[in-house]
């Protein structure tokens, strides 16, 4: 019997690759893959837009998220410092996502993802730290 996959869900460290394109599946904007990973569920205002969209996939499933720039903060919450490059040339593009892994983490990965959503991201928090 082969092992069972685990799908996206609370507390699961995700890894993802990503491109992105003008329509879905287009790849006219980020050509080369983009990695990210993040502890699943650990914003403090509950799950983003972005991870409502990844929630019960698995490895090797892919998805193509439209993404309206004028609301990419709202979309991706505190996960938004840990992307990388993202088109913003447009006002919207099409994020291709290809979950690579769901696994747990360990605790102090945890505790590091906890306390890095707790703080403010220097900038568009509305806290009063001027960005830092």
């Amino acid at each position: 019997m082969g092992a069972q996959k685990t799908a996206v869900g609370p507390l699961k460290k995700i890894s993802i690759q990503y491109t992105a394109g003008s329509a879905p599946e287009s790849t006219d904007l980020i050509g080369s893959p983009e990695s990210v990973e993040f502890i699943f569920g650990m914003g403090v205002d509950g799950l983003t837009p972005f991870e409502c969209q990844l929630e019960g996939k698995y490895p090797g499933d892919t998805a193509a998220c439209l993404i309206d720039r004028s609301r990419i903060g709202e979309t991706f919450g505190h996960l938004l410092l840990r992307m990388g490059r993202l088109p913003d040339e447009r006002d919207e593009f099409y994020l291709n996502l290809q979950i690579e892994g769901v696994h747990d983490p360990d605790s102090r990965e945890v505790v590091k993802a906890l306390a890095a959503s707790a703080s403010c991201g220097g900038g568009g928090c509305d806290c009063g730290c001027g960005g830092h």
